[in-house]
């Protein structure tokens, strides 16, 4: 079983800060349209791997930003996958 420190080293790789803070940030932004958020995580992902933020790079994908894309996409998920668990319930 994790400790609570684990868990949270885990939230902050996948996510780029911890799930309570995640959830915060949803609760006080959209109030009932979650999944708008989600989708702006997910055009957030594809803005960091688009061309134009890549042009130094001959349009290659820093690892940097590679990284940063996935977590927006795993908040996207979290997101989602709430939505669904609660639907479910």
């Amino acid at each position: 079983m994790k400790t609570e420190q684990e868990k949270l080293a885990w939230e902050k790789q996948a996510y780029g800060m911890s799930k309570a803070k995640l959830f915060s940030m949803l609760k006080d932004q959209v109030a009932g349209n979650e999944i708008m958020f989600a989708a702006g995580f997910l055009s957030d992902a594809q803005e960091v791997i688009g061309a134009d933020l890549n042009l130094s790079n001959d349009g290659w994908v820093s690892p940097e930003q590679a990284n940063q894309a996935r977590q927006f996409i795993n908040c996207a998920k979290a997101i989602i996958f709430d939505m669904l668990n609660k639907e479910n319930a």
